[in-house]
């Protein structure tokens, strides 16, 4: 009975994982983003604000930000597996709006 309360209790402390989009500052078509803009985004995100700085290395772009996938996140950047699950997670989303 301890253990289930214990294992409620940390599963209601986990971090949820969300793909809302912080777009407000952002112009509203992706497809516009400049270098600086996609940058500006990655560190947004959650957990991301270490790996942004090799989208501007990248000269990623509003563009090639929503052809990325997480193959190329992890094997030109060397974007571990976690962050580039959450970016890519986070241009479906943006794909989709």
């Amino acid at each position: 009975m301890e253990r289930r309360a214990a294992r409620r209790a940390r599963r209601a402390s986990a971090p949820a994982v969300t793909t809302s989009t912080p777009t407000t500052t952002f112009k509203p078509a992706p497809s516009q983003w400049s270098v600086e803009e996609v940058t500006a985004f990655i560190y947004t995100l959650p957990g991301c604000s270490d790996v942004a700085e090799a989208f501007r290395v990248q000269e990623i772009d509003g563009q090639a930000l929503l052809l990325l996938t997480e193959d190329h996140l992890m094997t030109s950047m060397n974007i571990k597996l976690g962050p580039a699950l959450k970016i890519c997670a986070h241009i479906n989303a943006l794909k989709n709006q």
